[in-house]
């Protein structure tokens, strides 16, 4: 009987030790995620970023450059079919120019996808850094993609919105993600791949390539620019002949 009582002591004990690992796994794997991408203090210092790449969709390549200036603004310029245009988003407003989707003049961006596209005013969004921003992470298993073998991490944010990243067990880096995002007012399903990674001579990683969310092509960046003056005439809309 006492032999017993051991055994049933050690399987719950057991049990309550692996509970404690997976308790700490999605934290651990954030954790050298953090360390792997060049750690939070070379993250801190950066306080601009500019990427100019291009997108390919249906044989044709898009131009695109982001640029984004923490807390300030995030804009993206996009050429395509011998037009160019922009979305712009700030604290308190934003405005897009798309002439290739038939826009003829400056738009207001809607609140709700405003409030959205603010979260991406900071170099660090998307880079899983600023932890205090996890409301809850846990660790759900492992899986495939792309031949990588990956850890998956159920992330939900303070706002409660909630994504699946993919690490690649190796090397750390989030390689591909799955979340919900708002497209035409519907709510859907959106994966998003990670590759070609590269660091910068600031210590950071940074994907050169990164799979549009909605399945579009490809966006390869061919160059980085870090901590260049970023002149706030950026984050205005030019309305001169756009009326």
């Amino acid at each position: 009987m006492k032999a017993i009582k051991l055994s049933i002591l050690a399987a719950m004990t057991l049990t309550a030790g692996i509970t404690t690992v997976k308790a700490q796994t999605a934290d651990e794997i954030i954790q050298k995620h953090i360390a792997a991408i060049g750690g939070l203090d070379n993250w801190n210092k950066i306080k601009t970023m500019k990427k100019v790449g291009s997108m390919s969709m249906q044989g044709m390549e898009i131009g695109m450059t982001l640029t984004v200036a923490n807390d300030k603004g995030v804009r993206t310029d996009i050429s395509a079919m011998g037009m160019s245009g922009y979305v712009i988003v700030t604290p308190k407003e934003g405005w897009m120019y798309l002439p290739f989707q038939g826009q003829d003049k400056v738009t207001p961006i809607p609140a709700e996808q405003l409030k959205s596209a603010q979260n991406q005013m900071n170099v660090k969004s998307d880079q899983l850094l600023d932890k205090s921003n996890v409301k809850k992470a846990d660790f759900i298993g492992k899986d495939t993609v792309n031949n990588i073998s990956c850890l998956k991490v159920k992330i939900t944010d303070n706002d409660g919105n909630e994504k699946t990243a993919f690490f690649d067990a190796t090397t750390y880096y989030i390689v591909h993600e799955e979340r919900k995002m708002k497209v035409q007012d519907e709510e859907q399903e959106v994966a998003i791949n990670y590759s070609n990674f590269q660091k910068q001579p600031e210590g950071i990683v940074i994907p050169m390539t990164v799979t549009s969310p909605m399945g579009q092509g490809d966006i390869t960046f061919k160059s980085i620019e870090i901590n260049k003056t970023v002149d706030d005439k950026t984050f205005k809309p030019d309305t001169s002949d756009k009326k």
